[in-house]
């Protein structure tokens, strides 16, 4: 299997590394150059964390994953010192939850330099998103509008609203409406939000610092991996967060199974255990697959779209026609296939003046459709 993007011959060698990695193994010698191997743990976003668990046993690849290291180290002190503007901005006024990697740097990485990190991830809901704007513009924040998506269109949906300081670069905060946000969820699935804000747990007792439910962030990193990324952004890194997740906070698989069938999100939070087994292995993981398994013939082809091979290389769904069927081949339910098929080609009122800026009809939209090959 290995090839220019994945240094791994066989998923074997490559399962025994990730299981060291997340502290289920000893280390070992894996069939793979060390420089090769540092490659790839950069390209997937795993160099500081990777750093960090070879330091003792692999002290030449620590080595070559040190710039990388000395980058995210600098990186995320900008988005922690962002952070920590947001928690004094909103102390006693809104609860800061905490989503992605900025929840899980503490205490799943063992630190804020060992997950890589784009920006930091903040749940607002939409009750408290015009007080929070006030504040964020208080504390020196500016609102980006250079966004391809619309902001209206993204309020529809659940999205998030960004920000910057304008005198730093690469330092985006996300105010997230919802941490299940997309058009997908929005016309397949039954997200209870009012239920995942009643679950939130704290994180820090000294600061006002909230993080989701352990069985909920499972169900938060799966989702997100498979239905907004399509496994394309870092899809091994979420594998990470996820077995690093499972061993710091005890995680109830059942509970797991038995809110995302009620969200409806069972066969997306199926298809990222079974990667999330095939790849690195967990107990508890193979009898959550079971349950939630969707039918035998979409099991057979999510697989083979989807493959630890695939995950290995970092390949990408998210360009061409393919990954429309494979949303599609995600959705629970089949009358909710054809009504995102509908709706896709034929949408609501409020969606087109939102997503157009002005009162268009499913016409225009159909023909936009067509001529961009794009929705």
């Amino acid at each position: 299997m290995q090839d220019a993007l994945s240094p791994w011959p066989n998923v074997a060698a490559a399962r025994s590394f990730l299981r060291f990695l997340v502290g289920l193994e000893e280390a070992a010698v894996w069939p793979v150059s060390t420089q090769q191997l540092a490659n790839w743990l950069i390209l997937h976003g795993l160099g500081p964390f990777a750093y960090r668990q070879c330091q003792q046993g692999h002290p030449q690849l620590a080595q070559l994953l040190q710039d990388d290291l000395f980058s995210a180290a600098a990186e995320n002190s900008l988005h922690f010192t962002n952070l920590a503007a947001v928690i004094e901005q909103f102390r006693g006024k809104i609860p800061v939850v905490l989503l992605k990697g900025v929840a899980l740097a503490e205490q799943a990485y063992g630190g804020q330099m060992y997950r890589t990190m784009s920006d930091v991830d903040i749940w607002v809901p939409p009750v408290y998103i015009s007080e929070a704007v006030t504040l964020m513009q208080a504390a020196g924040f500016c609102i980006d509008t250079k966004t391809e998506r619309p902001q209206e269109l993204q309020t529809l949906a659940h999205g998030e609203l960004r920000f910057y300081r304008p005198e730093w670069s690469h330092n985006l905060v996300e105010l997230h409406l919802s941490p299940f946000a997309g058009w997908w969820l929005m016309r397949t699935a039954a997200i209870d939000n009012n239920a995942l804000w009643a679950h939130i747990e704290p994180i820090d007792e000294t600061a006002p610092v909230y993080q989701m439910q352990a069985e909920d962030a499972v169900i938060h990193i799966a989702v997100h991996t498979a239905v907004n990324h399509q496994f394309g952004l870092a899809g091994i890194r979420s594998l990470v967060d996820l077995a690093l997740t499972a061993q710091h906070r005890r995680i109830d698989w059942q509970l797991v199974v038995t809110r995302a069938k009620a969200w409806r999100v069972g066969t997306a939070v199926w298809l990222v255990l079974l990667k999330l087994e095939q790849l690195i292995g967990l107990p508890g993981v193979p009898d959550a697959i079971d349950k939630l398994q969707p039918p035998q013939l979409r099991r057979r082809q999510l697989d083979k779209w989807i493959s630890p091979e695939s995950i290995l290389a970092g390949n990408d769904l998210r360009t061409g026609w393919l990954r429309y069927l494979f949303l599609l081949g995600l959705i629970d339910r089949k009358r909710d296939m054809v009504k995102l098929i509908w709706r896709t080609l034929w949408p609501e009122s409020t969606w087109l003046a939102a997503r157009y800026g002005r009162p268009v009809n499913q016409f225009y939209h159909l023909a936009h459709v067509l001529r961009h090959k794009k929705v």
